[in-house]
């Protein structure tokens, strides 16, 4: 059994992996220094001797790879130290110390896309002390480690009742079934799942046609430029089919919030064998729920998206799970993705 009233750590350090900074910096400074390589010669003078221009650009080399290692250890290298009284944020000698008593916290995450796919996310923390606002980005923060963090400062665990019977009318009170529709998701997974056959089908067709003997000096080869055309659809929806149905093959179709557990269609998921509860904030546009258990395996559930809809509401599943787990503090948090 998984104990869930653990003494809390007296200090929790969060920081980006130096092993991951490391290889970043390393793969960063290699790139800057082949660009330097190949960039830089043709702007120094002609007449300047062929040891003079490679120890220019040996010096280059060596400046920017000191600044990417100084911008990864350093300027970029952003530490959060947590205290039962305190917060510790900033880097090696420009660090800030803020009171949790006088303190509130709030995540900041930002999706990049350029031309409309996903360029990257920025992660960060948002400080409110006395009337400054304080927005602290954290470059190097994983998902997992940026969620645990604000789980640490903004726990979303309910507190204890102060009187047990209250709060057990108040759980009464809310919803412990919730239904979950699929039937737009499995339509599209089925609508590319036959675009792909259909293209398949025409590039059959079109192979085949090519094998009559005296059909490429007809009229009609032209048509033999079709196959790889319908061969590139064929791939592009099959593999648009295939992310789909993997998605739908996530998607439950009941979830019933008990004192013990939750069950998830005919699978039971106690409390008492899980480490970790994450479900996405309300505002997320897809909203999941992951069950982590000793050992770190992991299942992910999806219960709202643009496709695929809960009754009742998400918001009304996250507050049932935050109040059946009210008396296990730590157990429930939310993924910020």
């Amino acid at each position: 059994m998984v104990n869930h009233a653990q003494i809390a750590p007296t200090e929790r350090v969060f920081r980006r992996q130096p092993l991951r900074s490391a290889v970043g910096a390393i793969v960063l400074s290699a790139v800057l220094s082949a660009a330097a390589l190949f960039i830089l010669p043709p702007f120094l003078p002609q007449l300047m001797p062929r040891s003079t221009r490679g120890l220019i650009v040996l010096i280059v080399a060596i400046a920017l790879t000191v600044a990417v290692f100084a911008g990864f250890f350093w300027f970029r290298n952003i530490r959060v130290v947590v205290r039962p009284d305190t917060v510790e944020i900033g880097r090696a000698g420009n660090r800030e110390t803020f009171p949790r008593a006088s303190t509130a916290f709030r995540s900041k995450v930002t999706e990049h896309r350029t031309n409309g796919l996903p360029s990257g996310t920025t992660r960060a923390l948002v400080v409110y002390s006395g009337d400054r606002e304080i927005t602290v980005e954290l470059p190097g923060y994983t998902r997992t480690m940026f969620s645990e963090l604000v789980a640490e400062l903004n726990p979303i665990a309910q507190p204890p009742a102060a009187d047990p019977v209250e709060a057990a009318r108040a759980r009464a009170h809310l919803p412990s079934s919730f239904q979950v529709d699929a039937t737009a998701e499995r339509r599209l997974a089925g609508r590319l799942t036959g675009t792909a056959v259909g293209f398949f089908i025409v590039t059959l067709g079109a192979a085949l046609l090519a094998a009559i003997p005296g059909f490429l000096d007809s009229e009609l080869s032209a048509l033999i430029l079709i196959a790889p055309m319908a061969a590139l659809g064929a791939i592009g929806f099959a593999i648009g089919a295939v992310q789909r149905r993997r998605v739908v093959r996530t998607i439950p179709t009941q979830v019933t919030v008990s004192a013990h557990s939750i069950r998830v269609d005919e699978a039971d998921h106690p409390y008492a064998q899980l480490t970790r509860i994450w479900m996405t904030p309300p505002a997320y546009p897809a909203k999941r729920i992951r069950f982590e258990r000793a050992g770190g395996k992991r299942t992910t559930f999806l219960l709202e998206s643009a496709r695929v809809t809960i009754t009742p509401e998400y918001g009304d599943l996250l507050l049932a799970v935050r109040a059946q787990t009210a008396h296990l503090p730590g157990l429930l948090s939310l993924d910020l993705e």
